[in-house]
């Protein structure tokens, strides 16, 4: 099978178009990418779609295929953007001289939200309403770019850069594809590296041999599209990696960018998958000695994705569970260590302590569990749910004590007041954390069961905190 087989710019602009539909932008998000052609075009501006999404139009005509079909799996590529869409347009030219232009364009029928500039990488950044929905999309100018040291933010020169070498400065082949979006040549595909045979070969495959070394955070990047679309790194791309971490690349790496890639692993559908493979390859105890993802870890890992995919509780932020669970097994000073290595403030660090020391308080209820609900009452909800993530006891006496712990949550759960923190200003509280304790106590009381309707709870708070802030 060649390419052209497949990938004329018939072929492409139905697959976009399928695509767009797909993401609920209709053909006005087309339209729009073909009038932004038209206004570079008048400027004498070459304009390509480049990155991730051709990547994955190549992927969705595969997918469309029956002799191909079996092998990609389409709707692993988009489910984390949360039916949004980001594309990335790389300029022949000036991207901020464009950006303005597109600004003043009458003609573009979408409105533009938002425009950000940022001179020293040569980009503008761009969000625009596409049938109501937010569509974001980057200009950059072609560009070289060095990078002084291992892990740093690279220096970049846009003197006298090509398309090609624009692409070659990019992370993997499979995303080195770019489709012309100018008029007289629209959606031409442009393919100078190995990028639609590798994507064929479903190969995760580095362009040159210092790209691990330049940009640590790409392996992170190397794992989430290796599992993300279920293909394979390289031999050489492998051996890239591992001669990276042996030269402890991650050193060289701020905890924030780390943690940034880790809270990306943490959205896929089955991030333990991912941090198995990171665990493999040796990265998690490059970024911090103790830092492992053991049998233990998965389980948790796997807990917490189920319970959440049946979306039980949306309004809990998942993220807190997964670093618990990442951290689960660590000391008190390991766990501090790894929060400090990783940035992550000490709210964070705060929380997941006081998750593993609440579990301890839970655990002393199985020995005498009189009056449980009191005693659960006084015990954050989040460290409770994380105890059903974390527990593991098998005898008849802790699957007892789990079928209580989960009782009481799903009443936690459903227990939401009818008050809100409008009404409870109406009733003349000030707004502040005296509005959040406020909630809190009526959720507590509701779950005992002493206020049973939004009569109540509106008494309750008249008789305790009216005559309390008169005072």
């Amino acid at each position: 099978m060649t390419a052209p087989d497949y990938f004329g710019k018939d072929s492409l602009e139905h697959a976009v178009r399928k695509i767009f539909n797909y993401y609920g932008y209709g053909v006005s998000a087309l339209n729009l990418i073909k009038n932004i052609g038209i206004v570079s075009e008048k400027s004498g501006l070459k304009l390509f779609l480049i990155g991730g999404f051709p990547r994955d139009v190549i992927i969705y005509i595969l997918k469309l295929k029956a002799e191909t079909a079996a092998n990609y799996k389409f709707s692993e590529i988009f489910k984390n953007n949360h039916g949004l869409l980001d594309l990335d347009i790389a300029v022949e030219g000036n991207a901020e001289k464009l950006a303005c232009l597109i600004k003043e364009d009458k003609n573009l029928k979408s409105t533009l939200n938002s425009l950000k500039i940022h001179k020293r990488f040569g980009t503008a950044l761009t969000e625009f309403s596409v049938n109501d929905k937010p569509l974001k999309i980057d200009f950059a100018s072609f560009r070289t770019e060095i990078y002084a040291k291992s892990g740093m933010l690279p220096e970049v020169d846009m003197s006298a850069a090509t398309l090609k070498s624009d692409i070659f400065r990019r992370d993997f082949t499979i995303n080195t594809l770019a489709f012309s979006i100018n008029s007289a040549n629209f959606f031409e595909i442009k393919n100078y590296s190995s990028g639609i045979s590798d994507i064929l070969n479903k190969k995760i495959k580095v362009l040159h041999n210092l790209s691990f070394i330049d940009d640590p955070t790409r392996i992170f990047r190397a794992v989430r599209f290796e599992k993300r679309l279920t293909f394979h790194m390289d031999r050489k791309t492998l051996k890239l990696i591992k001669t990276a971490i042996e030269k402890k690349v991650m050193d060289n790496v701020s905890g924030k960018r780390i943690t940034a890639e880790l809270y990306l692993l943490f959205k896929e559908n089955s991030p333990e998958i991912y941090f198995e493979r990171l665990e493999k390859l040796n990265i998690l105890s490059s970024i911090y000695i103790k830092l492992k993802f053991l049998k233990k870890n998965k389980i948790i890992f796997k807990r917490i994705r189920r319970y959440f995919n049946n979306e039980i509780c949306k309004d809990i932020d998942v993220k807190i569970f997964y670093i618990a669970g990442f951290f689960y097994g660590l000391s008190e000073y390991e766990l501090r260590e790894a929060a400090e290595r990783l940035n992550l403030g000490n709210k964070i660090e705060e929380d997941i302590k006081k998750f593993f020391s609440d579990i301890n308080k839970i655990n002393s209820l199985k020995i005498n569990n009189t009056g449980i609900y009191d005693k659960l009452n006084k015990i954050n909800y989040k460290s409770i749910l994380f105890y059903l993530f974390e527990d593991e006891g098998k005898e008849k006496a802790d699957l007892n004590f789990r079928k209580i712990i989960v009782r009481y949550l799903e009443k936690t759960v459903s227990a939401k007041p009818f008050l809100n923190g409008n009404d409870i200003k109406s009733l003349g509280v000030c707004e502040g954390p005296l509005c959040g304790k406020i909630l809190n106590e009526v959720k507590l009381l509701k779950i005992a069961g002493k206020l049973k309707y939004k009569e109540d709870e509106i008494e309750y708070v008249k008789s305790k905190y009216l005559e309390y802030l008169k005072k």
